[in-house]
Formats: structure tokens, sequence, C-alpha cells
């Protein structure tokens, strides 16, 4: 019975919603998710002896597609990281009702997502984004900064830090950067027949 009501429902509603199918389009506010769309290399340098010891860095690549009529950020970013190999994916667009960029993240070192959001400011051309991460084994969570500076279309730098609250005071411990060249967009080549 239930999803004979369910049906003559959609019946009922699908033709006066066709009618008004919202059909929304990129604005000025999607033009950094455009900027970002392609493939970057990249490198880092982690911060495992705490932000004053001497990096590690590792080398990665991020694919970053517009999906979704270009409303949305895709990524992929891929690093081998010692012995294991590091995959993650995001998804990010601009809520107008908050006048943020939010999304969600998922990697292969955490079994729990991480949504996040955060604003840019254009005239720094600094993207600035807070989530809470957590660690799977022990349920703690950690606040996270990230920073994304753009120098021009073609070379960014990405920052994370970790939020440390202490004494109604906040610190920013630096635990990532990367910096990131954008490689130039494959030249189409004429195919033989032409």
């Amino acid at each position: 019975m239930r999803s004979m009501s369910v049906a003559l429902v959609m019946l009922l509603v699908t033709p006066a919603f066709a009618q008004d199918f919202p059909n929304p389009q990129p604005g000025d506010a999607h033009e950094i998710l455009a900027r970002d769309a392609g493939t970057w290399d990249c490198t880092l340098r982690m911060y495992l002896q705490g932000p004053d010891g001497e990096p590690t860095e590792y080398k990665g690549t991020e694919v970053n597609r517009l999906v979704s009529g270009d409303l949305y950020l895709r990524t992929r970013f891929t690093a081998k990281m010692g012995d294991r190999k590091f995959e993650g994916h995001g998804l990010m667009g601009y809520d107008p009702r908050s006048e943020k960029y939010t999304g969600t993240w998922v990697d292969n070192f955490s079994v729990i997502p991480s949504r996040f959001s955060g604003t840019y400011d254009a005239e720094s051309k600094t993207l600035t984004i807070y989530n809470t991460v957590v660690h799977d084994e022990s349920g703690a969570e950690f606040k996270q900064k990230q920073v994304t500076v753009w120098e021009d279309d073609s070379h960014k730098e990405f920052t994370i830090y970790l939020v440390v609250e202490s004494d109604g005071k906040t610190q920013d411990v630096k635990l990532m950067e990367m910096t990131a060249v954008k490689k130039p967009k494959a030249k189409k080549t004429k195919s033989v027949e032409e």
C-alpha cells in the first residue's frame, strides 16, 4: 500500500515540478572551483616531528574536475607516503545560504568522512577551510584549519594546521604544507583520418 501511495504522489507532483525544474548556473562564487580544475603536481612536506622539526617530503598528484553542471569540484588526491599509498576524494561546492564553501572528504587513512566549510578572500586569493577529523581508534576529534593560497592560476600553496585550544586561546600548529603546480592542458592532435 505504501509503495502505491508513493507512486501516486510522484505522478501528481512530477508534472508540476518539471515545469519549474531548477536550473542553477555557476556564478562568481564558482570561479575559484573552476580555477582549481585540472591536474596538479604536488610536493608535500609533513611535519611529523612538530612544526619546528625537519619535514618529511612526499610527492603526490591532485586531479580536480568540475561536475554537476560545473557547480561542484571533485578532487582525487594520491601520494606515496613511505610504504603506504594515500588516496583521498573530496567534493566541494558553494552554499549561497551560508555564503561558505562546503564539502566532504574521505580517504583510505580514515573510515569516518570529514565535512568542511570555509570562506574565500578575493584580495589575498586565500581559501580558509575548517573541518573536524575523527581518529578511528579512540574516537577523539581533532579540529583542522586548511589554507589554500593561489599565487596565480598555475601555482598554489596548501597548508594544514591542527587547531589547539587551551586556556581560552587557540593556536594553529602546522602539520603539513604542499606546493602544487598545475600541468598544462594537453593539446588535441588531429587524427590521421583528418
